[in-house]
């Protein structure tokens, strides 16, 4: 069901395109699937958040159709940091309440958010129904992003487990502090162990200058690929801002509001080192198989609960 209607809707959209031309369209060129990333950083106050709210303004102001999700159901505060206001949720979703439709916020920066509660704990941790309603809901939304961002929560729960499980790539976000250096890799430890990622992306957030942010990328690439033998990725840094915390409890995004400020100049550039990067119309890191692969981990989890 899940793979029809994805292929149906495709040859609906090229039928459409080549009804006034005459042409047969090409049945072997299917339509792009949105690029999706993780976003994590093990434990809180690394700034994950705000770079992926940033970062995906970024995005979409070079043309990319560009959805964020909330992935923290709780403690969510994507909506505060982009400053629009939120009548329902993912939790409302799950609990069917509410119609994905209802739920993504339009923002006027040219993106789109999936938000999830704060201080409400509908959903605390995706149980097997959920899962399954979560996939039904929003296999829809394959073919209207380009890039999928998803704001995973702090720590390496089960829950950052299976955002970070099937997305295209896995970024983690660290500053130089040594107690950051050290979840980071734990972080990447842990998600290797139990979802055997062997590919990381790296930003280093609240650097000094480029050259403290590459020190930091050294020290953790070389330990993961000595003993872990994974990869570390250097995506970029966003530099030491007061313009950042200034965004914050003015609730306006600091790209948007300090446009010129240099962590500004960093998330641009981060971005378009990002979007540079070839994409394979793969499986893995599609919303569909996000998706996919979800489901495979409830078969698991109603499995283990038998």
């Amino acid at each position: 069901m899940f793979d029809q209607a994805s292929t149906l809707r495709r040859l609906m959209r090229e039928a459409g395109a080549f009804a006034h031309t005459g042409l047969e369209p090409i049945r072997n060129a299917p339509a792009p699937l949105p690029r999706v990333l993780a976003i994590t950083g093990g434990k809180g106050g690394v700034g994950k958040t705000l770079t992926t709210a940033n970062l995906g303004l970024c995005l979409a102001n070079l043309g990319m159709r560009t959805l964020l999700i909330d992935g923290d159901f709780g403690l969510a505060n994507l909506d505060v940091v982009l400053g629009v206001r939120v009548r329902h949720t993912i939790d409302d979703v799950l609990a069917g309440e509410q119609e994905l439709s209802s739920v993504v916020v339009r923002c006027p920066q040219g993106l789109d958010v999936i938000p999830a509660s704060s201080g409400v704990l509908k959903v605390p941790e995706l149980g097997p129904i959920q899962k399954l309603a979560l996939l039904d809901k929003i296999e829809a939304l394959d073919e209207e992003y380009d890039v999928v961002l998803i704001d995973t929560p702090a720590g390496v729960s089960r829950s950052v487990q299976g955002w970070t499980a099937s997305s295209a790539d896995v970024v983690v976000v660290a500053t130089p502090e040594p107690t950051s250096l050290a979840d980071a890799y734990a972080t990447m430890k842990i998600l290797n162990h139990t979802t055997q990622e062997t590919r990381f992306k790296l930003i280093v957030n609240m650097a000094r200058g480029e050259g403290e942010a590459l020190q930091v990328y050294e020290r953790l690439s070389s330990l993961a690929e000595e003993y872990l033998n994974v990869r570390v990725e250097y995506l970029g840094c966003i530099l030491f801002d007061e313009a950042m915390r200034a965004s914050v409890r003015e609730r306006v995004p600091c790209v948007q509001r300090y446009p010129f400020a240099p962590a500004s100049a960093s998330l641009r550039q981060i971005a378009k080192s990002l979007i540079s990067q070839p994409h394979e119309n793969i499986a893995k890191g599609t919303s569909q198989f996000f998706w996919r692969r979800m489901i495979s981990n409830t078969r698991s989890d109603v499995l283990e609960a038998r």
